[in-house]
């Protein structure tokens, strides 16, 4: 196959790379079939010069034709970009992710430091260590957390750290950035010198922001496709934000906090309960290897 050139976010071209669109594809959990069956379609219409972001829709769209549950756990960076217009806070998704891992999570509104007063995002404590968080949201994949952002993280944590030593504010034992970008270079070498804790999108490698929600089925409700702008607003209303959460609930307990009726609400919790658990075994098949 002659080699062919793909353009990424901020205009590379680099060769187009079948096997990281595989990797993606395999952390969905969707069958071997299915990913074969996605893999020869875009090699049918890829172009060159074609955008990253297009091999992308082409591979979600027909995910969402075939497996409507690995689609929805492929458009995880998507779904994120909603919670802000869906009515969610990244903040309380932030916090939510952290729980799940044994974090005692809050957000807080402010805290006063020794300078000034500091509205804060997120605190999480475990194994007796408080870390400040905050949580950046980002709308687009071209935007990434620039060594300002940073700066400005460390200062405001500085302060705090001494506003709590003449107890103004609760002790803080590290400072975090989470966030659903990517970081700088710069960035990055600040952080790591200053041992702060960076989550980003692909960063650090060893537990990103996307494989913390991958590993556990995180999946923020924003991840199913069919949802009305009115139906996520009405779960924002509730406090719901997770899928697993909402799988384990009955509709008509949905119902009496979020005014949906049980059949629609029924309907997503078995959307909800398939992004999380995936398919079960009397499930219909996968996918149709019929063209």
């Amino acid at each position: 196959m002659k080699e062919i050139l793909v353009r990424k976010g901020r205009g590379t071209l680099v060769p187009y790379d079948e096997s990281k669109v595989r990797a993606s594809i395999e952390k969905t959990g969707a069958s071997k079939e299915a990913i074969e069956k996605v893999l020869s379609y875009v090699r049918v219409n890829l172009k060159n010069g074609m955008k990253t972001a297009e091999i992308y829709r082409m591979v979600r769209e027909q995910l969402r034709h075939d497996v409507p549950w690995a689609a929805a756990r492929y458009s995880l960076r998507e779904a994120i970009f909603k919670l802000g217009p869906a009515g969610f806070n990244f903040e309380k998704y932030v916090a939510a992710v952290l729980s799940a891992y044994g974090y005692k999570t809050q957000t807080p509104e402010s805290y006063t430091g020794a300078c000034i007063e500091h509205e804060v995002d997120v605190t999480a404590e475990k194994d007796g260590r408080t870390a400040f968080i905050e949580a950046k949201f980002r709308h687009d994949f071209s935007t990434a957390i620039n060594i300002k952002d940073v700066l400005a993280t460390w200062a405001r944590f500085l302060d705090l750290v001494d506003g709590s030593n003449i107890d103004l504010c609760p002790h803080f034992d590290e400072v975090w950035i989470v966030t659903n970008a990517v970081f700088t270079d710069q960035s990055l070498a600040f952080g790591h010198c200053k041992n702060m804790k960076l989550i980003g999108w692909n960063h650090p490698k060893e537990r990103t922001f996307a494989n913390m929600v991958d590993l556990d089925a995180l999946y923020p409700i924003t991840v199913i496709q069919d949802l009305s702008a009115a139906e996520l607003e009405a779960f924002a209303k509730a406090g719901f934000i997770l899928c697993r959460d909402i799988c384990q609930l009955v509709p008509q307990d949905l119902k009496n906090v979020t005014g949906l009726s049980v059949k629609r609400l029924s309907e997503i919790v078995k959307s909800c309960d398939k992004v999380v658990f995936g398919p079960k075994e009397k499930d219909e098949p996968e996918v149709d290897t019929d063209d």
